[in-house]
């Protein structure tokens, strides 16, 4: 069976199985009343059938297996009640009972006497040592939990990056720790990780690759990229993850695999770059450069190609356009009333790249003749007519990048758009494929704020959005990747705590 690893927050904590790094199943805990000492719950069957289905089949066997060691990690004075349909574990406490306690001989000597009581009296002041013991090492280990600062989870660092083949995420958490008095931060660490999300709809896996870092010299770590085998990153140093058995790559590995070149080479990360598919890695006087192969690690001393694009923030709107010219020639918009009478008018000229502003407005469906200008690269609206009467509220197509159209579909040719479900707070972020006709083909809603989506990684297959959910008061907002799988709408949600 896997290991089973319990994690306390006050009076309520997670519980987590694990076999391996791939397979997990996260669960909670939290005290009940009456004889119910605790409850746990690791998600129901339907759950599991959405998320775990490696498990399914061993449904039974893994609650048991973690009621077990539930009870002997934290609870071995309590039985467990396990709901196999619903997944939850009743922990109560076992009735204490009566002991009968044995009536001593009707006649013995007044020797036999003296040494029972002596005996008895040894035995008590044993047991009374031995209570006085529990109770100071209770008390000690006690004030020094109380006085542990024990995380949950593990937080984003920085952007998450898409390769062809996952969302990554650089990780950080805070390591246990004793409450710091002095407001300097003495005692306070940092576990560092890499989470990679398949795009394939696998599981998502974590990868540490430092523990008990001292001060912020991580803040300004990136993730670079992949060269298809490995995923490369700056964090304190290169690192990369190998994705076939996720092993970790370091630069010392670099070192060994090209001995002729001195370490410096490859200790300095600070140019390093993916470009035409490997690792670019250039000197600090930007006088050499070194090509990664990526299949055996060995370099290739190269020309410099010197890029800062990797130190670009792309912004939400970048994936965003107010309209497109369609087949027949037309232009097929979203567009508000205000936008109407304004910069797309009649006679008003646009380019075939428009984008659309982040605007919480009313938007239809807009179609319009148009006609070229000598160098085609311009239009002229002739005239626009809304659609139907159906209206979206901050509307706009989804496209690759700041330069392009929105990515078109096939079979039957359509679209995607996004808007938000409702105006005000708590607008949720709305996934459509829309038809060029202005029907839609399916709608999904993602889960997240529409004002709070702080990034939209665009892909041919799927889109990814990252942000979070709608506040919850006293609660701090929970960070999500969700990908929507652009032909069929099928939605993926991925927790960024960890």
């Amino acid at each position: 069976m896997g290991s089973v690893t319990i994690v306390e927050n006050g009076r309520d904590g997670r519980v987590h199985y694990a076999e391996g790094l791939l397979h997990v199943i996260e669960g909670y805990w939290e005290f009940g009343g009456h004889d119910v000492i605790a409850i746990v719950s690791m998600g129901s069957r339907e759950e599991w059938a959405a998320a775990h289905t490696w498990a399914l089949e061993r449904r039974a066997t893994i609650l048991r297996y973690i009621a077990d060691e539930v009870v002997r990690q934290r609870a071995p004075t309590c039985t467990a009640e396990i709901d196999v349909e619903g997944g939850a574990i009743l922990l109560r406490q076992q009735d204490a009972g009566s002991n009968a306690v044995p009536k001593a001989p009707s006649q013995q000597g007044k020797a036999v006497t003296f040494v029972r009581s002596y005996s008895k009296l040894k035995a008590m002041f044993g047991i009374g040592v031995l209570v006085v013991v529990i109770i100071i090492g209770g008390v000690l280990w006690l004030g020094k939990q109380a006085l542990m600062v024990k995380p949950v989870s593990g937080v984003p660092l920085n952007e998450c990056v898409r390769t062809d083949a996952h969302i990554a995420s650089l990780i950080q958490t805070t390591d246990p720790h004793m409450i710091e008095i002095s407001g300097r931060g003495g005692n306070t660490t940092t576990s560092l990780s890499i989470l990679l999300i398949p795009l394939d709809g696998t599981e998502p896996f974590v990868v540490p690759f430092a523990r008990g870092v001292d001060g912020q010299g991580y803040s300004l770590s990136r993730i670079l990229g992949s060269d298809g085998r490995t995923l490369w990153f700056d964090c304190m140093g290169l690192h990369g993850v190998r994705l076939r058995d996720r092993k970790l790559v370091t630069s010392e590995d670099l070192m060994t695999a090209n001995p002729s070149l001195p370490p410096r080479c490859f200790e300095d990360a600070r140019g390093a770059d993916i470009v035409d598919g490997k690792l670019h890695m250039i000197n600090d006087d930007r006088s050499a450069a070194l090509d990664i192969g990526p299949s055996d690690g060995k370099a290739t001393v190269v020309d410099p190609k010197p890029s800062n694009s990797r130190f670009d923030r792309k912004e939400t709107t970048d994936q965003l356009a107010a309209g497109l010219i369609t087949p027949a020639g037309t232009w097929l918009g979203l567009h508000s009333t205000e936008e109407r009478e304004g910069e797309f008018e009649v006679k008003s000229w646009i380019e075939r790249v428009e984008q659309a502003e982040d605007a919480k407005q009313l938007r239809r469906f807009c179609s319009a003749h148009l006609e070229a200008s000598d160098d085609g690269d311009h239009f002229r609206i002739l005239d626009m007519a809304p659609i139907g009467t159906e209206e979206y509220l901050n509307a706009a197509f989804l496209r690759m990048d700041a330069s392009s159209e929105p990515l078109r579909l096939q079979d039957p040719e359509s679209v995607l758009m996004i808007h938000t479900d409702k105006p005000g707070l708590d607008g949720r972020l709305i996934v459509s494929r829309m038809g060029l006709d202005g029907k839609a083909l399916w709608s999904v809603e993602t889960g997240l704020d529409r004002f709070f989506v702080s990034q939209i990684l665009p892909g041919s297959d799927a889109f990814a959005f990252v942000g979070t959910g709608p506040p919850i008061p006293n609660k701090l907002s929970e960070p999500f990747v969700v990908l929507v799988d652009n032909k069929t709408g099928k939605l993926t949600r991925h927790s960024l705590w960890r």
